[in-house]
């Protein structure tokens, strides 16, 4: 469980969590915005995490979730950079890039195989599952690489927390040997290798 508490008047934020894992799309985002940060560098849910913060908070504002807190920051924090659209259909569409990298790719992909298959353990070994996850993963990376080719260099056209979380998910996917894949479509396969360099 990653979590932010921040002082908004002194502009300090403190990200507790590992950058091994989701909070390092929390660090990212903080570089990327030039905001000064404490990293409390706690295993998710230890008992470190809920000493220190049982459900993160900026001010008495409570957040966990790793693309909620950039979304955050990035609304929050302006100055440093532009990485979440401020409204509209460019808006829109971050939001939805943002939907479907967290539910898509994430949650219905590479948990499934941290659940599955890397803490088999715990919640039970289900080779099936992970194979239709990775299948899943593929088919909708398919399509976001597809909508990338449109757009430019970057999901949006310009860097934004889309790109993190998506960089983040793709570079899970390289550690468990899900990519390279030959289930990634010929013609974008220089498509996701232009967008990793």
């Amino acid at each position: 469980m990653e979590s932010i508490s921040a002082d908004p008047m002194a502009g300090e934020v403190v990200l507790v969590g590992t950058a091994k894992a989701r909070p390092f799309r929390n660090v990212w985002m903080l570089e990327e915005l030039h905001i000064p940060y404490t990293l409390l560098p706690v295993m998710p849910r230890s008992s470190d995490v809920l000493t220190l913060n049982p459900a993160g908070k900026h001010g008495d504002f409570t957040m966990t979730e790793s693309a909620a807190i950039n979304t955050y920051l990035g609304d929050t924090f302006r100055g440093a950079g532009n990485l979440v659209p401020r409204g509209g259909q460019l808006r829109g569409r971050y939001e939805e890039l943002v939907q479907c990298i967290m539910t898509e790719l994430d949650a219905q992909g590479l948990w499934i195989h941290r659940k599955h298959e890397a803490m088999k353990q715990f919640f039970g070994h289900i080779p099936e599952a992970v194979r239709h996850a990775k299948e899943h993963f593929c088919n909708t990376l398919n399509i976001l690489l597809a909508r990338l080719r449109q757009a430019g260099d970057y999901l949006l056209g310009d860097f934004s927390a889309a790109d993190i979380l998506l960089v983040h998910c793709l570079d899970w996917a390289t550690a468990i040997q899900w990519l390279p894949s030959d289930a990634i479509n010929a013609e974008l396969k220089p498509v996701l290798e232009a967008y990793l360099h």
